[in-house]
């Protein structure tokens, strides 16, 4: 007997065995007393341990008679199976295993030696170029001028559209910017990304420069019910460049052709004939108001004013040095454009070197000019029988009919303008001496004429001599080029020959502009104002009015009391020149009323300042006017400066 081993070592076998059969026999209870809790799922079905053999037994001996020779199939269980997928494998299995919609053609390996690139092949499929929309200047241009009578003359249809046999006329100009890189660069795309890829378009099939055959405007008229009315197409001005009616004629007749296309290319490859489309110059008129459009930051910014509290006299003196500015920075401008464009034609040209050549029997002009080897039998609007022949000449050579009375009307007009520019210089060093060394740098750039084929971004306009005075107007815009795919059906797969037919592609169309609202003939601006005035003391106004009359800016002032029509005719002497001029307005003074916040201004004592309150005899618009704030309207010191300046020419 061991003494030394101690009970557990000696009896730990019998104490694991007897651990293990108390486990064995705890779960054995547990399965048998929890037997409920084992379950099957079972079509839709919980089983327990008990209902499963009979359930799958029934199952396989189901399967198994299905499976017998003379089973019957149950067709209703298959009505409600889609049989879409095997539709569309069936049109898999029919169609075409080419990764194409359509083989390429392909080309004799021998031609494809012998071309050039630059001819074209039927086996391509081309790009075609999406022109990008212009971007519409917000500001809308408005000008009054007189138009001279020798473009009534040279323009016939001129005439029908003044009013009363008057030679003055209102009318916009509505802005945009184009951009010209954008555009060549689509004339120039391809697109390696598509299915069948999109090749550049031969470089030669559009001259490598994009051609505008027209910029076209729309505007839209608003309703008296605030509403914008149907948009409608602006027609070119009369006389002016355009191919626009001609085009239309020839669609409706013989149709275009290749020829058309030469003589379109031809014209349009001079840049003086190509801006005359997109650039339209106005008609010669009395004052040359009409100023070259600039891009509209930088209008803006020579308006801007800085927000300082001073005295009313001071405002009216730097709103008057700002409309100088303005009126400087315009005829500068102008005078640029002048230059450039006789430069281009072949420098200025006055009556008397005409005279001089014929008188030692030569044909042409002194100054040279441009090609005169216009052949065709087009005519343009102004007379000219080259007109779309030909392109640009070589300086000394005779120059066509329309080019010299353009060089005439340009060199006078030069003329004017270099004039006008020294008066205003010389008024805005009297009025800011600090300011004028700059403003007389204006010219020291010149201008050169715009090229699509090269310069980046020009702006386009056009002229609408449509408008109604009291109207508001809004406009967009979209340009025509010359499709390089045209008259290329021969050159084109089937697929694109039908792009082939049409003469031009048509930009993206622009946005809306801002609206305009049309001046009306007579201005009016109350610059007194008496609560207790007039012959029965119920108030009176003084009104300074203002009328465009035959050329000039015209002023009158009238006394009007509460119920009195605003305006009527007057007798106006202006450099000696007596006029029976109308100043009638369809608003009439409906009352003055004291104001308690008015403290005088601008010269005028505090009683003088009474809001006055005007109604149209229709009662479709009442205005209130307070006269300190008129005498400073800045539109009432640009219409004092043209009356000044109508008085000192």
């Amino acid at each position: 007997m061991n003494k030394g081993i101690p009970f557990w070592e000696q009896h730990i076998e019998k104490m694991v065995f007897g651990l293990a059969a108390l486990v064995l026999l705890g779960v054995l209870a547990i399965v048998v007393l929890d037997l409920d809790a084992v379950t099957a799922d079972i079509d839709n079905r919980v089983l327990g341990p008990a209902e499963v053999d009979e359930v799958m037994i029934a199952k396989a001996r189901e399967l198994s008679r299905k499976l017998q020779p003379d089973a019957t199939a149950d067709i209703e269980q298959f009505a409600s199976v889609s049989g879409g997928g095997g539709e569309a494998y069936r049109q898999r299995l029919a169609g075409s295993t080419s990764p194409a919609t359509a083989p390429p053609l392909i080309a004799p390996s021998l031609a494809s030696v012998l071309l050039p690139a630059e001819v074209g092949s039927a086996d391509v499929w081309y790009y075609q170029p999406i022109i990008p929309e212009p971007r519409i200047q917000p500001m809308v241009l408005q000008t009054i001028d007189t138009i001279q009578q020798s473009e009534l003359d040279r323009v016939p249809t001129l005439s029908a559209m003044l009013d009363g046999g008057s030679r003055d006329v209102i009318w916009t100009t509505p802005v945009a910017s184009i951009d010209l890189a954008a555009i060549r660069a689509e004339l120039e795309g391809q697109d390696s990304m598509t299915d069948p890829r999109r090749s550049q378009i031969p470089s030669n099939w559009y001259n490598r420069r994009p051609y505008f055959v027209d910029v076209v405007f729309e505007r839209q008229a608003m309703g008296r019910d605030g509403k914008w009315g149907t948009a409608e197409l602006v027609e070119p001005v009369p006389g002016m460049r355009s191919f626009r009616e001609e085009i239309a004629e020839l669609v409706a007749s013989a149709g275009l052709d290749a020829g058309f296309r030469r003589q379109v290319w031809q014209t349009l490859d001079d840049k003086v004939q190509q801006l005359e489309i997109m650039q339209p110059d106005f008609y010669a008129t009395k004052n040359d108001s009409f100023a070259e459009p600039t891009l509209f930051d930088d209008r803006a910014a020579s308006s801007a004013d800085e927000i300082e509290d001073v005295s009313d006299e001071e405002a009216t003196r730097r709103q008057q040095q700002r409309e100088i500015e303005r009126r400087l920075r315009d005829r500068v401008n102008s005078a640029k454009r002048v230059e450039s464009t006789l430069e281009e034609l072949g420098g200025p040209m006055r009556q008397e070197d005409i005279d001089q050549a014929k008188g030692d029997g030569g044909g042409g002009s002194s100054g040279g000019g441009r090609g005169g080897g216009r052949g065709g039998d087009k005519k343009d609007p102004n007379g000219d029988p080259g007109f779309g022949s030909s392109g640009q000449g070589k300086k000394g050579s005779a120059v066509s009919a329309t080019d010299q009375r353009r060089r005439l009307n340009l060199t006078l007009k030069l003329d004017r303008l270099k004039t006008e520019i020294q008066r205003l210089q010389s008024e805005f060093e009297a009025l800011n001496p600090a300011a004028a060394a700059a403003m007389a740098g204006l010219d020291d750039e010149s201008l050169q004429i715009i090229d699509v084929a090269t310069d980046d971004e020009m702006l386009v306009w056009t002229h609408d001599l449509g408008v109604v005075p009291g109207a508001s107007y809004r406009y967009r815009c979209r340009v025509l080029l010359y499709n390089p795919l045209f008259a290329r059906s021969r050159q084109l797969l089937k697929a694109q020959q039908e792009f082939a037919t049409a003469f031009t592609i048509e930009s993206l169309t622009s946005d809306w502009s801002a609206p305009i609202e049309i001046k009306p003939p007579v201005e009016f601006y109350v610059v007194r104002a008496t609560e207790d005035g007039g012959s029965m003391g119920l108030g009176e106004i003084r009104i300074e009015m203002y009328r465009y009359f035959n050329g000039s800016r015209r002023s009158e002032q009238f006394t009007v009391q509460p119920g009195e029509q605003i305006g009527r005719s007057a007798t106006v002497t202006q450099n000696g020149e007596v006029a029976t001029v109308d100043f009638s307005t369809d608003w009439y003074l409906v009352d003055v009323i004291a104001d308690p916040a008015a403290v005088g201004g601008s010269g005028l004592d505090r009683d003088d300042d009474s809001a006055v309150v005007c109604r149209r005899i229709d009662g479709s618009e009442v205005r209130l006017r307070v006269p300190s704030r008129q005498i400073a309207n800045p539109e009432r010191v640009r219409l004092k400066m043209d009356v000044r300046d109508a008085q000192s020419s």
